[in-house]
């Protein structure tokens, strides 16, 4: 999985970007109605978290708030 690294000099774009993500597990989908494949990840995603506490977010929410925050991964199959 990959440690979502979010900083200063981050793309407007990317901040705009919205995600479903997990509160439990830590982890997120980027949502893209566009993208076919997109489609079927997030219903894997939501799948494989329904019961959990999910929520979709602005992709800069979910960056850690200090150091010993765990952070988001991206969610992968």
């Amino acid at each position: 999985m990959m440690k979502l690294d979010l900083n200063e000099s981050t793309n407007n774009n990317l901040k705009k970007t919205r995600v479903r993500a997990c509160f439990d597990c830590h982890v997120y989908c980027i949502i893209n109605v566009n993208n076919y494949k997109a489609i079927q990840l997030l219903q894997q995603f939501e799948k494989t978290h329904r019961g959990h506490r999910t929520q979709i977010v602005n992709l800069d929410e979910l960056k850690p708030k200090s150091p010993t925050d765990i952070g988001y991964n991206v969610y992968q199959t």
